[in-house]
């Protein structure tokens, strides 16, 4: 049975289940989170606007005029002293409401976005995945090492002369360097 229109229009981009975790998958699954909460916070901050003028007109006050970018109402005169008398005044309330910063805004520190974020740990990741490949490197050239030097030490002293007797000179060798090793730990 073929969708209707509505059906496909409802329907969102979706990452398929082989992609691996990640900005996608998260983005996926958390987006329609976030789009609910944006319109639900914009659909309440409208309905208490609406509620509180309905209040004001009730109550027989009259209704705040929206006030323009500039800080100056939209129905002020045109005469240029009031103008500045307004601007003035605007100013000065803007000035004692302001909460008092002790920092500048090139002081504050930049927000990260959420693929920087994934960059950084993929990094850290990264890292911890190299140091913890060349500690096991080092240990298994350790491991060989030692492996080898037991292996030609057991040679030595496995020698014998044509008679049967141990070949003392390679076994006094190995004790002497066995010595020096702990003389110098």
């Amino acid at each position: 049975m073929a969708p209707t229109a509505t059906e496909a229009r409802r329907r969102t981009f979706r990452v398929p289940e082989s992609m691996p975790d990640g900005v996608h998958r998260r983005k996926r699954e958390l987006s329609h989170i976030y789009i609910y909460k944006i319109r639900k916070t914009l659909s309440h901050n409208a309905s208490v606007k609406r509620s509180y003028r309905k209040t004001l007109k009730q109550m027989g006050s009259e209704l705040p005029q929206p006030v323009s970018r500039g800080g100056v109402n939209q129905d002020a005169s045109t005469d240029p002293e009031s103008f500045h008398e307004h601007k003035d005044a605007n100013e000065q309330e803007a000035v004692a409401t302001a909460p008092q910063k002790t920092t500048g805004p090139g002081d504050r520190k930049p927000k990260m976005s959420r693929f920087k974020r994934e960059e950084a740990a993929a990094a850290e990741l990264q890292a911890a995945r190299m140091a913890a490949q060349k500690e096991r490197d080092s240990r298994e050239a350790e491991r060989r090492l030692r492996i080898e030097r037991r292996q030609k030490n057991k040679r030595k002293m496995m020698q014998y002369t044509k008679t049967g007797q141990p070949k003392l000179g390679g076994r006094i060798d190995i004790l002497l360097g066995k010595i020096r090793e702990t003389k110098s730990s």
